[in-house]
């Protein structure tokens, strides 16, 4: 992740557009939420949060923002991103599939609080007046996730549909913020530290990525 630059339209277009090979399309957006026939959100993907039996606990638990149930909270996302309103649904399911590909190219091997984090910071740049005021042109915003300029065939299905699951419980507000407001992270793993990941503007860590507000 860098600073911000220029947005590159023909990029923002592909994240909105590109459908993964080997998934059907109606996975991918409204039909695979809503099924025909089905009520809707039957298939809001089960809460994210409990890490996989082979996980080690994380030292920061994702919190909830109430105690609703599983049922509850599907109703809570169908309400609150507006999925009734015909009008709505499909910006706002563009916008989930935008942030559920920043979580599976930059976390797919994190635990389930570090994929909530990498959403979170998406989410919080739309908040500084320095980012665009979108998911997928904060995501396409030149230089801020170099995955954008590579191969974006998704070949796990199955981490995929958890990284759309964690997109529509983030946009939702489900969870707390786990990152402390953070707008920036790196892996250190992966790469240097950037010129803005300064103790001063650390955060903390979560899984293999840190995170900062510089």
């Amino acid at each position: 992740m860098r600073r911000p630059a220029l947005l590159t339209p023909l990029l923002a277009a592909l994240l909105v557009l590109c459908l993964a090979p080997g998934l059907r399309a109606q996975e991918l957006g409204e039909g695979w939420l809503m099924p025909p026939g089905d009520p809707v959100g039957s298939l809001i993907p089960s809460r994210p949060d409990a890490p996989a039996a082979a996980e080690p606990t994380p030292a920061v638990q994702p919190s909830l923002r109430s105690r609703a149930g599983p049922a509850e909270i599907r109703r809570l996302i169908v309400s609150r991103l507006r999925l009734t309103d015909a009008r709505q649904r499909p910006q706002v399911l563009r916008q989930a599939r935008c942030l559920a590909y920043a979580v599976y190219f930059e976390a797919q091997g994190e635990t389930r609080l570090g994929q909530l984090a990498v959403a979170q910071v998406v989410l919080n740049r739309l908040r500084v007046p320095a980012y665009p005021k979108t998911i997928c042109s904060v995501i396409a915003d030149r230089g801020q996730f170099p995955w954008t300029t590579g191969d974006l065939t998704i070949r796990d299905a199955a981490r995929f549909r958890i990284a759309w699951s964690v997109a529509l419980h983030m946009m939702a507000g489900i969870f707390t913020d786990p990152t402390r407001g953070a707008t920036h992270f790196y892996a250190p793993a992966r790469v240097g530290a950037p010129a803005w990941a300064t103790p001063e503007a650390y955060l903390l860590t979560i899984g293999g990525h840190r995170f900062f507000r510089p």
